[in-house]
């Protein structure tokens, strides 16, 4: 989510920020698939998009166009094409999208294209890409188990309390999963320092 999302004041209280318009170079989704495009060079193997899009969906992006963009910047890596803006637009046009329907998604993906997003960021965007979709999980299940505790037969709500609870494990440990890779490179650098700085 962009920094205009944060939990707005109730109406009428409104601060002096509430009426600040939407920014794409604030929205960590849009500066991720920005990133991504970005890290594409012909005959260059792309470790990190790779990784990206394996462990990110769709359904980790708030926005549904963002959503949109990354299945078509996933299916292009996993295929082995070009991942580029152009490319990417490309694709959209192939897949139906060339109407005046899907306009907005279009200057959508030129926004994003031009927003100068680092290459190398690409995994840092991800990963809070993906810990707000973790955290947005936890919304949608208070939901369900309030709708469960009105509307579930006795019987079912502890079975639908565990279900729940082990989806939610599953995403915890799919983001710490995300982020071992980084970790792991932070304790070699360090362990590496620290063998340098061993006297001799």
């Amino acid at each position: 989510m962009a920094l205009h999302a944060v939990p707005e004041p109730e109406r009428g209280d409104a601060g002096p920020d509430s009426s600040a318009p939407y920014d794409l170079e604030t929205d960590p989704e849009a500066l991720l698939l920005c990133a991504l495009m970005w890290s594409y060079h012909p005959g260059a193997d792309a470790p990190d998009a790779v990784r990206i899009t394996q462990v990110l969906t769709a359904e980790d992006f708030e926005d549904y166009s963002h959503g949109r963009l990354f299945s078509v910047i996933a299916d292009l890596v996993d295929e082995g094409q070009p991942f580029d803006v152009p490319s990417v637009a490309a694709a959209l046009v192939r897949s139906g999208a060339a109407g005046q329907k899907d306009g907005p998604l279009r200057q959508r993906l030129v926004n994003i294209g031009t927003l100068g997003a680092f290459p190398l960021a690409a995994p840092h965007h991800a990963d809070i890409v993906l810990s707000q979709s973790y955290r947005r999980s936890f919304l949608a299940v208070g939901r369900a188990i309030v709708s469960a505790a009105e509307e579930l037969p006795e019987a079912d709500l502890f079975e639908h309390l565990l279900d729940h609870g082990r989806r939610q494990r599953a995403a915890f440990n799919r983001l710490n999963d995300f982020r071992a890779p980084n970790r792991d490179d932070r304790l070699a650098d360090r362990s590496t320092i620290s063998e340098g700085n061993q006297p001799s």
